[in-house]
């Protein structure tokens, strides 16, 4: 008898040292931004989804998705295509983009239309633009980030042909 206790509890010792030394359970990240935007997918086949070219990120991309248009029915010409991806520091970005429509494009006292690559704040933390290839673009944070870090970034993709 004592040599099935004895020998118990090595098994006993012995399992909490495995267990000491597994991996615990994945910690559970939270979802992105985009996830609640489309239909996120491979980059290859979004943008067999879309009818236009679109502006890729240089930065790594964390998603992509087919996002639905900004008004007009939901068709490959109408479609857009949204990009998150981690920014210098660590941010995280929601880049998304649209063929313009037959609508006006007003934000506040700016006509998007006249100023086009010349991003206005939609939202405290958000910026939106047009291009001179009729596409409209939003730069939005997923999580903390500043205003200004924002701003930044579209002046960064701006710079590198976010304009195109």
């Amino acid at each position: 008898m004592r040599v099935y206790v004895i020998a118990a509890a090595f098994l006993f010792l012995g399992a909490c040292a495995r267990a000491d030394r597994a991996p615990g359970p994945a910690a559970t990240a939270r979802p992105l931004l985009i996830e609640g935007k489309g239909v996120t997918m491979p980059l290859e086949d979004a943008v067999r989804q879309i009818a236009f070219r679109s502006f890729v990120p240089t930065s790594a991309l964390a998603a992509v998705a087919v996002i639905p248009p900004l008004g007009n029915a939901d068709t490959h010409e109408n479609r857009g295509i949204a990009f998150e991806y981690a920014a210098g520091g660590g941010a995280m970005l929601l880049l998304s983009q649209w063929p313009a429509q037959d609508f006006g494009l007003v934000v506040g006292p700016a006509d998007l239309n006249a100023r086009r690559c010349s991003p206005v704040r939609y939202a405290a933390d958000a910026v939106i633009w047009s291009t001179r290839s009729a596409l409209v673009m939003t730069l939005q944070p997923d999580g903390k980030v500043s205003p200004g870090r924002v701003a930044a970034e579209a002046r960064r993709l701006l710079a590198r042909g976010a304009c195109g």
